[in-house]
């Protein structure tokens, strides 16, 4: 069974191959660290030394926050990682 359309809120045609859309989210999740909010930095080495990304932690459905809380519970060895509705 497929997933129901999300309500387009807005939507504009870019140029002949890209197309954009504002779409309705039911809500916001953030991923939580202790009930604090938190940022995520990775930090990886190449060619041109140490190179640093910082990645979401709030996300407009529950189930990516799900699954970036249960990794990082699994990472660091805790049970401290949680996500919670914001809005």
């Amino acid at each position: 069974m497929a997933r129901p359309g999300a309500e387009i809120l807005l939507s504009t045609q870019l140029d002949d191959f890209t197309g954009c859309d504002i779409l309705l989210a039911p809500g916001l999740w953030a991923v939580l660290y202790k009930q604090q909010p938190i940022n995520l930095k990775t930090r990886y080495w190449g060619e041109r030394g140490e190179l640093k990304k910082y990645l979401k932690v709030v996300y407009p459905n529950a189930k990516p926050a799900e699954n970036l809380a249960k990794k990082l519970n699994r990472d660091f060895f805790t049970d401290d990682f949680s996500v919670k509705k914001i809005i």
